[in-house]
């Protein structure tokens, strides 16, 4: 009877090893090995280490339910905390392999078409702020480059967190983090 093969035992497997070794070190050989399974069988199931990549950050985007965290309810403070709560849950279970895969996509093009998911989730934080935009509860700017001023000193620390463990670095106090946000980019009264 052949062996069941669970998908997220993968994903965890190529999470650790990419995350260990970075995309361009880790090997479909490691990550069979992490997982518990032969080098074939992924290659039969998944095709390549750039889709078992792919795969995983798939699995990692639908365990945290973006699309919900990215919903309008016309209270700007409930809708930006539910967004950088699930944001940074992400980035702080997640950071060193995304970390890993940013450093080495410029080497590795196909690399990116990994990423399209979290793009669309971008693209849905940045319709949210676009429409506080269009109520003038934010000022006009690209929303994209807002998303990035929501999200980005939480990227930043959960790298931080992962790449340098040994550091004392305090997690961001979401609710200061979002009034600053707020000040910075009210809209005109």
């Amino acid at each position: 009877m052949p062996k069941i093969i669970a998908d997220e035992d993968i994903y965890q497997a190529v999470m650790q090893v990419v995350s260990e070794r970075g995309y361009t070190g880790a090997t479909t050989k490691q990550i069979a090995q992490a997982a518990n399974v032969s080098e074939v069988t992924l290659f039969r199931k998944y095709g390549s280490k750039v889709q078992l990549v792919k795969q995983a950050i798939s699995s990692i985007v639908a365990r945290t339910d973006f699309a919900s965290a990215a919903h309008y309810t016309g209270d700007i403070k409930i809708d930006l905390m539910r967004v950088v709560q699930a944001y940074q849950a992400t980035a702080v279970k997640n950071g060193l392999f995304f970390t890993s895969l940013f450093t080495d996509m410029s080497r590795y093009p196909d690399l990116i078409n990994s990423f399209d998911e979290p793009l669309r989730i971008f693209r849905s934080i940045g319709q949210l702020i676009a429409r506080y935009q269009a109520e003038g509860k934010l000022r006009k700017e690209h929303p994209l480059h807002a998303v990035a001023a929501l999200l980005g000193p939480l990227m930043y620390v959960a790298m931080m967190q992962s790449g340098m463990p040994n550091e004392t670095l305090q997690p961001v106090n979401l609710t200061s983090h979002i009034t600053c946000f707020l000040e910075g980019r009210c809209g005109k009264k």
